[in-house]
């Protein structure tokens, strides 16, 4: 049975390396987030589901009142969402039949994000993590019959820290490491003022066949990145290996190569290219990155610190 009264927060996530080929089960690097998404469920007097949802500013982004059979009671904004939102409960009714009825009978949850929306950091896998602890349902066979995706969000989502995530269908590999060179410290992250939709992402890898050495290549250089000898330089090299490949592949340009060619240091994309957050390594203090940054019009620069759980 559900739990009637239940309180959780889940990490956002970040895959430093193994964007795209950790689909076809690429080890991958991925970090959680220091900010996530917190939810709380209590139980109220009245029937249905009341769900409100808040920002990091705590305005209120979306409500409403779901009922077992999917009709809405009201609805603030982000029609869409309800949809999801309902889609999971019924995924989840098919793991744990009952887990709908259960839900929608006289519930209220709030969730409030700590990042901003658009950061592209986990509003979704904290959403699915959130729904099968309640629920009790697998998180991973709750994303394969909803969203789909490579889970490495969801392991992030209740991660420590640094992970080496291998997807195996709703069975993956997730390996804890104890990772945090001095270099990562000299890296930052800057978002890139616009959010990309990853399925687009998806099917544009999922258009060309991949060789199995292209694979095995991005496999080692995840190896390679976790070596804890590893110095700044040789995580650069790495770092423009890895772009290189992935820009072959999606027959596109870097990001160091499209918007910031005289940038004095390392540049990798992060997540689906084109969108969400840059990685960016380099010799130059918090405040010279920050004016790069800023100057083109690019304001948010976080450090490696600040940003990872």
């Amino acid at each position: 049975m559900p739990r009637a009264t239940f309180e959780q927060t889940y990490r956002g996530k970040l895959l430093l390396t193994g964007e795209y080929f950790v689909l076809d089960g690429v080890p991958a690097l991925a970090v959680p987030t220091k900010l996530g998404q917190r939810f709380a469920v209590n139980p109220t007097k009245g029937a249905g589901l009341a769900w409100r949802s808040f920002d990091p500013r705590g305005k209120e982004w979306f409500s409403t009142h779901l009922n077992w059979d999917g009709s809405v009671g009201y609805q603030r904004q982000a029609n869409a969402f309800s949809k999801r939102l309902y889609q999971l409960l019924r995924a989840a009714d098919e793991l744990n039949p009952g887990a709908l009825v259960y839900a929608t009978a006289n519930n209220s949850v709030v969730s409030h994000l700590e990042f901003e929306r658009l950061w592209g950091l986990g509003t979704s896998s904290t959403l699915i993590s959130f729904v099968a602890d309640w629920l009790e349902v697998d998180a991973f066979a709750l994303l394969e019959n909803t969203f789909g995706g490579s889970g490495y969000d969801l392991a992030c989502a209740t991660a420590k820290g640094p992970i080496v995530y291998t997807r195996d269908g709703t069975t993956p590999t997730i390996a804890a490491l104890d990772w945090y060179p001095a270099w990562l410290d000299q890296t930052y992250f800057v978002y890139r003022n616009q959010k990309q939709n990853s399925r687009e992402g998806i099917r544009s890898y999922r258009s060309v066949a991949i060789p199995e050495k292209t694979k095995e290549e991005v496999a080692s250089l995840t190896a390679a990145l976790t070596e804890p000898t590893l110095h700044l330089r040789s995580a650069q090299k790495i770092l423009q290996n890895h772009e290189r490949i992935v820009a072959a592949t999606l027959s596109t340009q870097t990001v160091q190569e499209e918007l910031f060619p005289d940038f004095p240091g390392q540049l990798k994309s992060l997540g689906a290219w084109g969108g969400d957050f840059i990685w960016a390594l380099c010799e130059l203090s918090k405040e010279k990155v920050e004016e790069y940054f800023n100057v083109r019009g690019y304001n948010t620069v976080i450090t490696y610190r600040e940003m990872i759980l």
